[in-house]
This record gives structure tokens, sequence and C-alpha cells, in this order.
């Protein structure tokens, strides 16, 4: 994956969380992240291709209510999100709510997922039926 990873651009995050034992965790058990560095006040994480740095800074951290529309995620191809999905709402852990797929039969038609890390930190993972005609990757 390191190997692929260096012939691309890879999008870099860096997120403020409670506490470092709990976000492992998650990210590594809940997501399917890989564990890159790690550091007493911070890791990074390797997911879906990209580096996301979790650093330990309770201070940071925003309740839920109060980060209004603040969330970063990712879209799958659809049998990817079906399978992962499938696997996170079975483990529970951070789920918001069910998935949905909206504007079904639809070009549009496109499948969410919310659900937060132990801070709060809100993840929403997303497919598209047709996802070159929905983001205009092609004509």
């Amino acid at each position: 994956m390191l190997a692929r990873m260096a012939e691309r651009h890879i999008f870099h995050l860096s997120i403020p969380v409670s506490e470092l034992g709990s976000a492992k965790r998650f990210y590594v058990q809940v997501l399917g992240a890989q564990v890159g560095r790690e550091q007493e006040d911070w890791l990074d994480v390797l997911l879906w291709g990209h580096q996301i740095t979790l650093q330990r800074r309770p201070d940071e951290v925003l309740p839920r209510e109060k980060q209004g529309k603040r969330h970063f995620g990712v879209v799958l191809p659809w049998a990817e999100w079906e399978r992962n999905v499938s696997r996170i709402e079975q483990l529970g852990d951070g789920v918001l709510g069910p998935s949905s797929v909206e504007q079904a039969g639809t070009a549009d038609e496109h499948g969410k997922l919310y659900l937060s890390d132990p801070s709060g930190n809100v993840i929403e993972i997303k497919a598209y039926r047709n996802v070159q005609r929905t983001l205009g990757l092609a004509p």
C-alpha cells in the first residue's frame, strides 16, 4: 500500500481527539485504518489511502452540537461502500443513524452513513452509483 501511495497525491488531515487509545482503537478496528507513526501526543493512521493525524488535544475537541456541519469523509466505490457499511453497522461503534440510499433509481443515486469517533468527530462514508457523472469527472 505504501509503495502505491508514493505514486499519487495523498490527502492529509489533522484532527483533535480527547484520548489517543480510544481513537486508535476506533480508527483501526471500526474503520480499518493502519497505524503509521506514533508519538506520545499524536499518531498517524492510514485510512482509505490517506493520512489522518490524531492529535491528543482534549481542549480543542468540540461537542457534536457545536460542530455545525463540520465533518470529513470518503467516497468509496459502491460495492466497497456496501461491505464497509454492513460491517460498521454490525459493530455499531459510533454509528449516528442507519445508512441511507437517496435518489434511488436515478442518475444521482447515492448512499451514505454518518458516524463519529470517540471524540465526536463526524465521519461520512458515501458512494455514488455513477461517481463520474455526479462529481462531474466525465462528460
